[in-house]
């Protein structure tokens, strides 16, 4: 898909994601909304960057920017895991051993807490963005023992 027909698709769903934050009834839906939005102007920004740059110097300018679109949003947790390693990160903080300490519990939040993000996250999953909104909880011996 060309940088300007996805830039007009994505700023339509950000508008869409915009207005339904407006009904939200809870805080935390409205603040998922809300990240979505703010990652979506992000796009379009770098997309409207790669539009101009392309209509100044036409197709030779198509990678000037050097700017790739996103592999994954994240609104909640974020997980990185290291196969090589078997380590794995949430949010970017202490590394963790999926031998000693355990596998990270993934744990989607469900379409009432968030409000119908559900269907703004299948929408940009055609487009070749994927969205999350997953909790990540690190199991520990005393919640193991609960």
């Amino acid at each position: 898909m060309k940088n300007l027909e996805l830039f007009t698709v994505l700023s339509g769903i950000r508008i869409q994601v915009l207005a339904r934050s407006l009904t939200c009834k809870t805080a935390f839906a409205r603040d998922l909304h809300e990240r979505l939005a703010q990652q979506l102007a992000y796009i379009c920004k770098k997309l409207r960057l790669e539009i101009a740059v392309t209509t100044r110097f036409g197709e030779d300018g198509d990678d000037m920017t050097g700017w790739e679109g996103p592999e994954q949003i994240d609104l909640l947790d974020t997980l990185y895991i290291d196969h090589g390693t078997q380590k794995y990160q949430v949010n970017g903080e202490a590394w963790y051993s999926m031998d000693g300490d355990g596998a990270p519990i993934v744990s989607p939040a469900t379409n009432e807490q968030t409000e119908g993000l559900g269907r703004f996250i299948d929408e940009l999953a055609e487009y070749g963005i994927a969205v999350t909104a997953h909790h990540v909880f690190i199991a520990c011996d005393e919640q193991l023992a609960a």
